[in-house]
């Protein structure tokens, strides 16, 4: 006699159910209103607005003149952290951006850790 106990039937559900919620997840259609919207901002006309993630006093500024220039540039990010990171924004980076595109680039290691930044167009 073959008895399916509820132990087994909990063990099986959980083996069908979680390719089920992985597929789900992963569905293209998020509703998300930014993806709708297209690029916010404009990096020509109003330069970049920067985000640094994990960030305790790093500083960056991308000007307008540096977009428009495009040239591979180096940035020192040391602010008031005490310790240096270095960002390179490459000719393609300035590309996105000229395109109104956010790019998010990691810096040097210093002090035993990077920080993602993300650079998106100031509106």
């Amino acid at each position: 006699m073959n008895i399916i106990t509820p132990f087994k039937k909990s063990v099986l559900c959980t083996i069908l159910c979680i390719p089920l919620f992985i597929v789900l997840s992963c569905s293209s259609d998020d509703n998300s209103k930014e993806e709708e919207d297209g690029p916010k901002g404009n990096c020509i006309e109003n330069g970049a607005i920067t985000t640094v993630v994990g960030n305790h006093g790093h500083l960056l500024e991308v000007t307008k003149q540096d977009i428009t220039n495009g040239t591979t540039k180096t940035y020192n990010l040391e602010g008031s952290a005490g310790h240096m990171h270095m960002l390179t924004i490459t000719t393609e980076d300035f590309a996105t951006l000229k395109t109104n595109n956010a790019i998010t680039i990691a810096t040097s290691t210093n002090a035993g850790h990077t920080h993602a930044i993300t650079i998106g167009c100031a509106e």
